[in-house]
């Protein structure tokens, strides 16, 4: 396999941010009496952008006084967490390095801000790795729309069907197949369903194993 192009999702696919989101989900949830809020609400959430994110809880939590609270308390509580320490995914520095000997661009394309994901990624040392990046902030519509990778195709003027996606979200995952973009799915927290089964060009435990997709 030889793409033109690779591009990357970041949180829970090159730095494992979502386990700590749930931790700060499930304890904030606790606190408040609620016994799963980070198996259940907090998974509905993965890969969503800030309105449909208030919008679940809203709806999961309508029999509670106060769901923006608990929603605001999370995400405080995950903002520190992330602060104090991220780990970088198994394999994410191996692959970068083998696409920079194999010299295939390689692209950033997250629903999370600009200033943040430089942040993360430069406290990780993987900033240097990549030619371009399209960050959340940067884009009208968010995944599952296909508006982020078409945008970075156009950038690189790369055919949609000789890039790569690398993501681990059910709504990245759709976003990839709904612009054209071949992907393989490296699930996180949330297992593939038959649906993306059938969107993605393969799914497999991590990115050791994409490595020898490209060895």
């Amino acid at each position: 396999m030889r793409p033109e192009l690779v591009i990357f999702d970041v949180d829970g696919l090159m730095l494992d941010t979502e386990a700590r989101w749930q931790k700060a989900w499930q304890e904030v949830g606790l606190k408040h009496g609620i016994n799963d809020l980070g198996e259940t609400t907090f998974l509905k959430c993965v890969g969503r952008n800030g309105k449909e994110v208030e919008d679940i809880v809203r709806n999961d939590l309508k029999d509670l006084a106060s769901p923006e609270m608990i929603l605001d308390e999370a995400r405080v509580y995950g903002r520190q967490l992330l602060n104090e320490h991220i780990d970088p995914k198994p394999g994410i520095y191996e692959l970068l390095e083998l696409l920079v000997q194999l010299d295939i661009p390689r692209a950033v394309a997250t629903a999370t801000d600009r200033n943040l994901t430089i942040e993360r990624l430069e406290r990780l040392d993987l900033l240097h790795y990549f030619d371009y990046l399209l960050c959340g902030d940067e884009v009208t519509k968010r995944k599952p729309h296909p508006e982020i990778y078409q945008k970075v195709v156009q950038h690189f003027d790369v055919t949609p069907l000789k890039a790569l996606v690398l993501e681990d979200s059910i709504v990245g995952v759709e976003a990839a197949y709904r612009a054209n973009i071949p992907c393989i799915m490296v699930p996180d927290l949330i297992p593939a369903s038959d649906t993306q089964k059938n969107q993605a060009l393969a799914v497999v435990s991590s990115l050791h194993d994409v490595i020898q997709l490209f060895e």
